[in-house]
């Protein structure tokens, strides 16, 4: 059975536990480290981490759509998405825990 969701609070308190340090320095590493993610996303578009898989920044081309409450057609502008790819290392290791 899966387990829900974890929580920022949880990842912290996981983090604490396991190097022996308080909850409130643990919280730091983990902002650290997502706001180096964020950053490289930003800057180069892509962040891969090796066994995990990578974050990219994906443009999505304009297309038509229909508004259902003015009758009319119209064209979308261009959109912009994060696409996330899971290594297959991490493919698998889901696959074994759902087992």
């Amino acid at each position: 059975m899966l387990e829900r969701d974890m929580p920022r609070r949880a990842v912290v308190s996981k983090i604490a536990d396991a190097h022996n340090m308080s909850k409130v320095e643990a919280e730091l590493v983990l902002r650290t480290a997502l706001s180096g993610v964020a950053e490289q996303v930003s800057k180069r578009g892509r962040f891969h981490v090796a066994e995990i898989g990578s974050i990219a920044i994906v443009k999505r081309k304009p297309r038509r759509y229909f508004n259902p409450r003015t009758q009319k057609e119209s064209v979308s502008k261009g959109d912009v998405a994060l696409k996330i790819k899971i290594s297959k290392s991490m493919k698998q290791r889901a696959l074994e825990e759902d087992k």
